[in-house]
Formats: C-alpha cells, structure tokens, sequence
C-alpha cells in the first residue's frame, strides 16, 4: 500500500510539475505571440514610412523639374529682354539720327527759300 500511495503522490507531483511547466510554455507562447504582432506591426509601419518617403522622393523630384524648367524659362525671358533692350537702343539711335535728318532738312528747306526768294519774277 505504502508503494502504491508513494506512486500516486509521485504521479500527482508530476501532473503538477507537468502543468507548472505548461503554464510557462504558455506564457512564452503568449510573449513570442504578442513580439509576433510587434514584429509584424513595426514592419507595417516601416513599409508604410518606405512608401511615405518614395511619395517625398518624386515630390522633390517634381519641384527640382519645376525649379529647372522655371530657372530656364527665366533665362529665356532674360534673353529676350536683352533683345528689346538692344532694339530699343537702336530705335533710340534712329530717332536721334533721323531728328538730326530732319533739322539738316529744315535748314536746307530754309536756305532753299532764301535762295527762291532772290528770284524775284515780275510778271
């Protein structure tokens, strides 16, 4: 009697000890479960953050586009400014010249009549 009551305290320690140690294996199963959906949870967010800073990418992308086709649309308007700038000039130098024209003429025309007018025809 006494081997079978130490057989079964034995067995019933063992069935303690049994759930003791499927109480820890729970507990870890819980704890990798939960760094599991951590793990998956960070991943998520850094795939997120990957495509947020692919979107910034081809933003800065875009403006650097912008800011070059701007930069060669000024440079194209700055030329021809110089253009206008340089007709101008010479629209100016025409006018001068053709003012200083027009004052050699009126002077002949002046000293045309002076010489017309010593003709004096007497009908």
């Amino acid at each position: 009697k006494n081997q079978i009551e130490n057989v079964q305290n034995m067995t019933e320690l063992n069935v303690k000890e049994i759930d003791q140690i499927a109480n820890v294996i729970n507990g870890v199963n819980e704890i990798v479960s939960a760094i599991a959906a951590a793990v998956e949870e960070q991943s998520s967010a850094t795939s997120e953050i990957s495509n947020n800073i692919n979107q910034v990418s081809q933003g800065i992308q875009d403006v650097n586009e912008n800011i070059s086709q701007s930069s060669s649309v000024a440079q194209e308007i700055t030329r021809e400014i110089v253009q206008v700038n340089d007709a101008a000039r010479e629209i100016s130098n025409s006018s001068s010249q053709v003012k200083s024209s027009a004052t050699n003429l009126n002077e002949m025309a002046k000293e045309l009549n002076a010489i017309v007018g010593k003709f004096k025809v007497d009908v």
